[in-house]
């Protein structure tokens, strides 16, 4: 049986799909991953066939509707969602199309959030399975411990159920225009927020590569949704960092490692200055993360090491701790290390992760990408690194992470499904 994984987005899409591509394939599968043109290398070294979109990601992301949308400096979130709308439109391009072309001969797609709809829909028409797979809590619930962006209550009222179908509402509309031209094209019936509504919560079934010790399994979900734990994809046995970062880390205390991954930047070198202020005032090393935004900082002090990139899986188990823009991905791989960790969010789902990590326990207050400071920063430090309890929890649930078989689960799941 064919299935096709469309990991359409960053690294942080890419990465976990990636993990589950290969958890299929052991048990007889027949995988191959749809992704942008940039991750070819990163999915074949893997074992895996890749097909690509034709678009680069990274490209993409740091264009100038990219970085509206992706810079975290929308003022609140009607225009936040307003520039997600603009960039995707902008972005989307002929990926309906690639779409089709990829999934043409597949048995079974899995598909992730962008792409939802348009696989939906491709298989409604030519009668094929469809699996969704996400890395955040997007079905409305009760609890507030899963309601998307902000809860209304932390408890369980139906207040956060309703905030939820307003966080698909909000998505409808981004993917409307698309969508319904598509099915159209199709020779479909559009799409309204009512069929979209039931195609998400009731009819297709969701594979969440997150862990029940984060986010809770809602009580009032169905069985179409599916909490499996993380799907971690670590560094190959035989990778080797270089020999001037290892150096750096042998040569003193733990360092903190700041990154905001594939956000991109309208001013790289004011935010790469940001952070090394915020180190210098709370007298801690730093690993710096350059990223897609290419951040960069001229004449760094001998404490702080700028990185090009470096497997977290490796590297964040050496920190004292964690600061990252919150992506689904790099916040497991932050819980997982068993180190502290601070959210600096800057659109979607990074909300959600920097409230969950700070109600756990296991970091700082999160800041607002468009608020961030030296000062609050620096604070953000200060309280990871000297706070013994937050040390502990982080360290504790770290452990018990690494206990679970998220990609085991997973892969008994879509057994089970295609069993039926």
């Amino acid at each position: 049986m064919k299935i096709v994984i469309l990991a359409y987005g960053s690294r942080g899409d890419v990465q976990p799909a990636v993990a589950l591509g290969q958890g299929l394939q052991s048990v007889g599968f027949d995988i191959t991953i749809g992704a942008g043109t940039d991750f070819e290398s990163f999915i074949t070294d893997a074992g895996l066939p890749f097909a690509q979109f034709n678009a680069n990601m990274q490209d993409l992301v740091n264009s100038e509707a990219g970085k509206n949308w992706l810079g975290g400096q929308s003022k609140n979130g009607l225009e936040e969602i307003t520039s997600m709308r603009r960039a995707l439109l902008d972005m989307s391009g002929h990926v309906t199309d690639d779409v089709l072309c990829l999934t043409n001969d597949a048995d079974v797609i899995i598909s992730g959030l962008p792409l939802f709809p348009v696989a939906e829909t491709i298989a409604e028409k030519f009668d094929k399975r469809h699996i969704n797979m996400q890395f955040m809590p997007l079905n409305p619930t009760k609890h507030g411990s899963a309601t998307p962006r902000f809860p209304v209550s932390r408890g369980e009222t139906i207040l956060n159920k309703v905030a939820g179908y307003v966080s698909q509402m909000a998505l409808y509309w981004v993917f409307t225009d698309l969508l319904n031209d598509f099915r159209t094209e199709l020779g479909l019936s559009k799409w309204s927020f009512g069929d979209y509504a039931y195609a998400y919560n009731q009819k297709v079934q969701i594979l969440y590569g997150v862990s029940p010790q984060v986010i809770g399994t809602p009580s009032d979900w169905n069985d179409t949704q599916h909490i499996t734990g993380y799907w971690f994809y670590d560094a190959p046995s035989d990778w080797q960092p270089s020999d001037a970062l290892c150096d750096f880390l042998n040569n003193g205390q733990a360092p903190i490692y700041i990154g905001f991954g594939s956000m991109s930047s309208q001013d790289p070198e004011k935010t790469a200055n940001i952070m090394i202020d915020a180190l210098t005032q709370s007298n801690q090393r730093g690993i710096i993360y350059s990223g897609w935004a290419g951040l960069q900082a001229h004449d760094l002090p001998d404490d702080i090491f700028l990185l090009d990139g470096v497997p977290h899986d490796w590297l964040f188990p050496q920190m004292a701790g964690v600061i990252h823009h919150g992506g689904a991905g790099t916040t497991s791989a932050g819980i997982r290390a068993g180190v502290p960790s601070t959210i600096v969010w800057h659109m979607g789902d990074q909300p959600y992760w920097g409230r969950r990590i700070h109600e756990l326990g296991i970091g700082s207050e999160p800041i607002a990408r468009a608020n961030l400071s030296v000062d609050k920063l620096a604070k953000a430090i200060n309280k990871m690194t000297t706070s013994s309890q937050m040390q502990r929890q982080a360290q504790e649930l770290g452990a018990r992470i690494c206990q679970e078989d998220g990609i085991g689960n997973a892969v008994r799941i879509v057994q089970q499904i295609l069993s039926e």
